[in-house]
């Protein structure tokens, strides 16, 4: 039973919200402009100034303002959107009009977005992620945007709550981050040492271009990192909720999922602390799935996303050749493991570490590289490339295991390939 037709425009809010942008921008020409209009009678200005009466000035701010929003609001009520069966449609333009498609079977995560001030009068932005494009809805009323999430992910209402980080483990995981720890020296050494030399309080005014860089590390992250939690929907996909004034979400499908990354940097080892990260099909990058958290709890998100064979996984890698210490003086953290449908990759530097889990299913191509130095020492890095662009790394291996690593990767992720084909037959 096919069910009913969702349709409805966005928040009638949302022609304010979008003409503030041209009217500041408007407000600051008149202000830049002041000097060339005076409100006092003709008699008593330069010639260089035009006289405007007050009221004529007023009169037209006031047209000005409610043309701008007029047009605004004219757009706005010939936008529409309608969720009919399995395509979403949105139309929009007042002189233009763009009507766009989408095909829920390509949605790979549906996002609800809310920033401070939205939360504040309760809209918020509904953001539709498909293979490399996606769909923005500003701004929706937190039910309409619940709705339609639910109805594009056929979502029940069951969820689970997998883990949410601490503040005080996120406070410390940051001050304990080595980009946080390095800017701090470069801040003392740039600025605060040269006053303690010379005394003189200009010395101080470096500090303003290390401001932004320091924020970023650490206000900004605390901000957008905090009361992050990972929770399993009822349709088997994995939801992120963080941020502390704009609240946001990120939706990730297991079946999308191309590769898991640990990273541990080296404060944190004590804690045994590490940040997991989730690539995506047709992503640009791997995307955080949780900044800070106990190995236990990663191992468990491994066990979750990927299966119970990937997290065996996660130790005992076979080391790189004792030739490769001539290639980089890091060569104890490089490692893999190939088995049982899974391959792992260790690479990173003392400073961080990295652990690289990728079931052999998702590899799409199997190359190796080979640089002028490794060649010269008889060594080659293979990589396993996935969808969307990203690689997993068995960096400096001897010639003749490379070209085993590489046909093996190959063979496993074709058999892989072939199970799968004949399991989806079978179930059909």
């Amino acid at each position: 039973m096919s069910q009913p037709a969702i349709e409805g425009r966005l928040h009638p809010i949302t022609p304010l919200r979008r003409s503030w942008a041209v009217l500041a921008a408007l407000a600051a020409l008149a202000y830049q402009l002041r000097d060339l209009v005076s409100f006092r009678p003709s008699t008593e200005i330069s010639t260089d100034t035009i006289a405007l009466p007050l009221w004529a000035a007023c009169t037209a701010a006031a047209l000005i303002v409610t043309g701008i929003v007029g047009l605004f609001t004219a757009a706005w009520r010939h936008s529409h959107y309608i969720l009919d069966g399995n395509v979403l449609e949105y139309r929009s333009g007042l002189l233009f009009k763009v009507r766009r498609h989408c095909e829920l079977d390509h949605v790979q995560s549906v996002d609800i977005m809310r920033p401070f001030l939205g939360r504040l009068i309760g809209i918020c932005t509904l953001r539709i992620v498909m293979p490399g494009t996606a769909m923005t809805l500003s701004y929706l009323t937190l039910n309409q945007a619940r709705a339609l999430k639910a109805r594009i992910l056929a979502e029940d209402t069951v969820e689970d709550r997998l883990y949410q980080v601490k503040t005080k483990d996120l406070i410390l995981a940051l001050l304990l981050d080595l980009s946080t720890n390095l800017w701090s020296l470069v801040i003392v050494t740039g600025a605060v040492f040269p006053y303690v030399l010379s005394g003189e309080l200009f010395t101080l005014s470096t500090l303003i271009a290390f401001a932004p860089k320091v924020w970023k590390l650490t206000g900004k992250r605390l901000f957008v990192y905090n009361g992050w939690s990972v929770t399993r929907t009822a349709d088997g996909a994995y939801r992120t909720d963080y941020g502390m004034f704009d609240t946001r979400q990120y939706t990730y499908q297991d079946s999308r999922i191309t590769f898991i990354e640990l990273h541990q940097p080296l404060l944190w080892r004590r804690f045994d602390w590490v940040e997991v990260r989730a690539a995506v099909a047709g992503a640009a990058k791997p995307g955080i799935l949780i900044p800070v958290c106990p190995r236990v709890v990663a191992e468990k998100m491994v066990l979750h996303l990927l299966g119970p064979g990937a997290v065996r996984h996660l130790n005992n890698p076979l080391p790189a050749p004792p030739v490769a210490r001539k290639a980089t003086p890091l060569h104890k953290a490089l490692g893999y493991r190939l088995s049982n449908g899974y391959f792992t990759a260790w690479n990173g530097f003392f400073l961080r570490n990295v652990t690289t889990v990728c079931p052999v299913q998702r590899v799409q191509s199997v190359s190796t590289r080979q640089g002028p130095w490794q060649r010269r020492l008889g060594l080659a890095s293979v990589y396993a490339n996935v969808p969307g662009g990203g690689s997993v790394p068995a960096a400096h291996r001897a010639m003749g295991e490379a070209a085993d690593l590489a046909g093996c990767l190959y063979q496993a992720s074709m058999d892989e390939a072939e199970h799968l084909r004949k399991t989806t037959d079978a179930e059909t």
